[in-house]
């Protein structure tokens, strides 16, 4: 019998977060290095606070001041993420069900579901790419040629390198 794929089979741990009173500079340079689109920003106990996303800094650099009088490098040293993180945010359990997660997604048209504890600790990030990451790995193996008596893709347990 197939077992329900969880949050946790598939999200992203551990996560790259940003801090309170981390800049926009810092966001930007973190987001080039670690190749992600989504921060998560905890306060000084490792409670999810907010998010950051690669959206909402091009936001920032587009609807901000004279770019000819201005170095947007320089007003990002300034500004600190928790003027235009994102606050009411939709997040997830490890144990949830990972189609719930993927109808969350799709519904509130966000790209990631931060995944917390009981106590609001980040755990890890479930986003769009670690879906279609799955999503090449089954058609991978469900498109393999298959060896006798081996596992039919539906029964499959989710890859160990998934997340």
């Amino acid at each position: 019998m197939a077992r329900t794929l969880l949050v946790k089979d598939l999200m992203t741990s551990p996560v790259v977060t940003l801090h309170v009173g981390n800049s926009l500079a810092d966001a930007e340079r973190t987001m080039r290095k670690a190749q992600v689109r989504h921060l998560p920003v905890t306060d000084g106990t490792g409670k999810l606070v907010g998010l950051i996303t690669h959206r909402t800094l091009l936001a920032a650099w587009v609807g901000h001041g004279d770019p000819k009088r201005e170095r947007h490098d320089e007003i990002a040293r300034d500004v600190p993420v928790e003027m235009l993180m994102q606050r009411n945010l939709v997040v997830i359990r490890p144990e949830q069900p990972a189609a719930q997660a993927a109808r969350l997604l799709e519904e509130q048209l966000i790209g990631c579901l931060p995944v917390v504890g009981e106590d609001e600790q980040m755990l890890g990030i479930l986003t769009e790419t670690d879906f279609v990451r799955f999503a090449r790995i089954y058609l991978e193996h469900s498109s393999a040629p298959k060896a006798s008596g081996s596992t039919p893709p539906e029964t499959m347990p989710p890859p160990p390198d998934v997340g």
